[in-house]
C-alpha cells in the first residue's frame, strides 16, 4: 500500500517521519528520537529499545505534500491505541486496548500544499503493531 491509498503520484522528497519513542503510554518518558522511513511496525510481544514491552508509546510527527487536489485516504493497523491528524485534523481516532485493527480516514488537501501530520501510537498489553498508509 502506498502512503496515500489513492495518490500514486506522491513523490516522496523526504527521508520520513521524526520518531519520538517513550517508556510509559503518556508521551513523558522519552527515550529515544529517530527519523523512521515508514511506520510499518510489528513488535510482536516485544518492544523497540530496551522499553518495556506492554507500556510504550511512539509519536511520529512530519509533513505530506500532494501532486493533486483531491481527497485523500490515510489508514491505519494498530494494536493498541492509535490517533492521526492531518493538518491539524483529527482523522483516525480508535485510542483504545484492542487487538491489530484497520481504520480509515479520509481528508481533502490541496496541490503543492504541505501538511503536518502527527501519529500517535500506544502500547499496553499482548501484540504490539503499528503502521500507517
Amino acid at each position: 500500500r502506498s502512503s496515500l491509498l489513492n495518490a500514486p503520484t506522491v513523490t516522496p522528497s523526504g527521508t520520513g517521519l521524526r520518531a519520538e519513542y517513550f517508556d510509559n503510554l503518556d508521551f513523558t518518558n522519552r527515550i529515544a528520537t529517530r527519523t523512521d522511513a515508514t511506520v510499518n511496525f510489528n513488535w510482536g510481544t516485544g518492544s523497540p529499545y530496551t522499553i518495556a514491552p506492554d507500556t510504550f508509546s511512539v509519536q511520529w510527527t512530519g509533513q505530506v505534500q500532494p501532486r493533486f487536489t483531491e481527497t485523500y485516504t490515510f489508514y491505519t493497523v494498530a494494536d493498541d491505541g492509535v490517533r492521526l491528524w492531518v493538518n491539524n485534523q483529527l482523522v483516525i481516532n480508535n485510542w483504545s486496548v484492542q487487538a491489530p485493527t484497520e481504520r480509515r480516514g479520509a481528508i481533502t488537501l490541496n496541490a503543492g500544499q504541505r501538511y503536518d501530520i502527527r501519529l500517535e501510537y500506544f502500547e499496553n498489553a499482548g501484540g504490539a503493531v503499528a503502521q500507517l498508509g
